[in-house]
């Protein structure tokens, strides 16, 4: 068992030395281990708050984000202080507040392109932390007009969406089936390769 002084040893350490160490395995193991070892425990608000700042300084930190938002300790009064809002807000989120949230840059809305029926999944399902996984939910928006019958303008939208993405590597990969759509045009494609703009 670790002794209970650990966690203040681990937030100086985390706070004063993490870039040094963040990459070096069995290092950033040993943090992840004493990270979880103390999300199994009873927790006073003052702990769940260092296990929230701890987490920004780890790659794996929206999981462990995620994860202090599900322990039983953390009150709605504390998830407004660590995320900004409680549970109890998300069901009066507008589109606009959750597509902040969910970082869809600003031209899903601009372009009308966050559809109603996809915001309100989204919503449903929102959790406080979510937002630290907020490149799934573009995913599914990108894949929803994926799906449909689609013209050269909604296309060549989504292909700026995709540029305009905070994640290059689902970007990447969302950019690699809009070439792949059937109504796929040479502008769309131009514009995919970095030769054109809408």
């Amino acid at each position: 068992m670790l002794p209970e002084a650990m966690l203040d040893k681990l937030f100086k350490l985390y706070t004063l030395n993490s870039k040094e160490n963040s990459s070096v395995g069995g290092y950033r193991n040993f943090r992840l281990d004493a990270f979880f070892y103390w999300l199994e425990r009873d927790l006073d608000p003052v702990q769940i708050k260092k296990l929230f700042q701890l987490s920004f300084h780890e790659k794996s930190g929206k999981y462990m984000r995620s994860s202090i938002n599900r322990h039983k300790d953390c009150s709605e009064a504390l998830r407004m202080e660590l995320f900004g809002y409680t549970q109890q807000e998300i069901p009066s989120f507008t589109k606009n507040r959750l597509a902040e949230l969910l970082e869809f840059p600003k031209e899903w809305l601009e372009w009308k392109m966050y559809p109603e029926e996809v915001f309100l999944e989204h919503r449903r399902q929102f959790l406080p932390g979510n937002e630290s996984d907020a490149e799934n939910e573009r995913n599914e928006a990108f894949h929803y007009w994926l799906s449909k019958e689609l013209t050269e303008d909604q296309l060549l939208k989504l292909a700026q969406l995709s540029q305009l993405d905070p994640d290059p590597l689902m970007a990447e990969n969302i950019r690699s089936h809009i070439q792949e759509h059937k109504n796929c045009t040479p502008k769309v494609r131009q514009l995919l390769q970095g030769k054109s703009s809408i």
